[in-house]
């Protein structure tokens, strides 16, 4: 599975040659996002969500995006030390990704690699995010369902993220919700979410397990709603039409890189540049030599 999904991740041809295989075995599950700022607990609180799916039996996956290094790429993926005492389970899979430069605090390729879950028998997906506040409306790319976490304490910047995190949940989570403020938390989240249909906050204490239960049943309860009113269908329709639509950009800009390195590419460049070309007159021209080329790869099929 591991192997599997590094090749999906990183986009190779045996990834997509899987993707292709497993294209009739996919039944469709739950994809859900939790999001929210750092330090609400998102860890603690996916770590008991999965021990509350495995308690009524179902196979859980989780993929939890952490930061890359901006120098060297690499990932934090502190994620898995939180989740050390569910992931070693055989009805668990986890799976740690760097975000590696990708938009907002979506790592490349997760929707492709829910798929793989998918048909290999897991029952619910769970996507954790890197915290970034209100760039984590990408998950709405990624996941059929999201829940944003937030502490009692959020208050003080809720404005600020209005038009982000607090536009794009189904379920809105007080987590720590042990503390006196949290009762207050809840309701002016609820005043917020006026009129916004099938929004719910509920309130957990993931370092306890209180409130966990409720907010498993109530993610199934949502999926399933979701999926009678037709709405599951259309937000799916929006996810396929742009991971379309970020594959084939990032066919293109390999495609523009080789034909950038080639030999003929390179001293008509260097020719233009001593003319003193215009580079924006200079990329059109090479935007459409590169799509002729795609045309004719195309119709060879």
């Amino acid at each position: 599975m591991a192997r599997a999904l590094s090749h999906v991740e990183s986009g190779d041809s045996v990834g997509l040659e899987l993707l292709r295989r497993i294209g009739p075995s996919v039944r469709g599950i739950p994809v859900i996002g939790l999001v929210g700022p750092p330090g609400a607990g998102k860890s603690t609180l996916v770590a008991r969500l999965v021990a509350e799916f495995m308690s009524r039996g179902k196979r859980v996956a989780v993929l939890a995006v952490d930061p890359s290094s901006p120098i060297t790429g690499g990932a934090v993926l502190g994620d898995r030390v939180r989740l050390t005492g569910v992931v070693s389970h055989d009805q668990v899979f986890f799976r740690s990704l760097a975000s590696r430069g990708a938009l907002g605090a979506i790592a490349r390729n997760v929707r492709a690699m829910t798929r793989v879950l998918d048909a290999a028998g897991f029952d619910v997906i769970l996507i954790e995010t890197v915290g970034a506040g209100q760039s984590d409306v990408e998950i709405m790319s990624v996941a059929d369902l999201v829940v944003v976490v937030v502490t009692p304490d959020f208050g003080d910047s809720i404005q600020a993220v209005k038009a982000g995190l607090l536009e794009i949940g189904d379920l809105y989570v007080v987590n720590k919700s042990d503390n006196p403020a949290a009762n207050a938390m809840k309701i002016t989240l609820e005043s917020m979410l006026t009129g916004r249909k099938g929004a719910v906050v509920l309130k957990t204490v993931a370092a306890t397990g209180a409130g966990v239960s409720e907010l498993a049943t109530r993610m199934l309860a949502q999926f399933e709603e979701l999926s009678r009113s037709g709405e599951l269908e259309r937000r799916r329709a929006r996810i396929f039409e742009k991971e379309v639509v970020e594959a084939a950009l990032s066919e293109l800009q390999e495609s523009l890189r080789e034909l950038m390195r080639s030999e003929s590419v390179t001293e008509w460049l260097g020719s233009e540049i001593k003319a003193g070309a215009e580079p924006r007159d200079l990329a059109r021209r090479v935007i459409r030599t590169l799509l002729e080329r795609k045309t004719a790869e195309l119709r060879a099929g």
